[in-house]
């Protein structure tokens, strides 16, 4: 089976603008658009390191590795605090990283992808 990976971008807001407007007018002149693979985006190097954190980095592993039943569980193995390890987790769905299934009263944390790939406008 192919590996999944989420793309995320690092590029300016006039990069992303000019990409937009090229796919854009290309539609209005009637040609065909390639779909392009779901990405998330980030203007700058130190917006991407301020969402992409240490010990959210960390719960991504230890999601793949441990395979929590919950967060709570997500929460003992780490040894964080449940509050934190929740408003991480939310940060990672937002992504599109994570998923939260429902399971009984609580929710397991899932992968959405194999890996991240991270692809730098310059």
């Amino acid at each position: 089976m192919k590996a999944a990976y989420k793309v995320i971008t690092i590029k300016s807001a006039e990069e992303t603008m000019r990409e937009a407007k090229q796919v854009m007018e290309a539609v209005m002149r009637g040609e065909e658009v390639a779909p392009r693979p779901a990405e998330y985006s980030f203007s700058s190097f130190e917006a991407f390191r301020k969402a992409m954190t240490p010990q959210r980095f960390n719960l991504l592993r230890t999601i793949r590795e441990k395979h929590p039943e919950s967060i709570q569980e997500l929460a003992r193995i780490t040894g964080r605090d449940m509050k934190n390890v929740s408003e991480d987790l939310r940060a990672l769905v937002d992504m599109e990283l994570v998923e939260l299934e429902p399971h009984g009263r609580s929710k397991t944390p899932r992968l959405k992808y194999d890996g991240i790939r991270l692809e730098v406008a310059v």
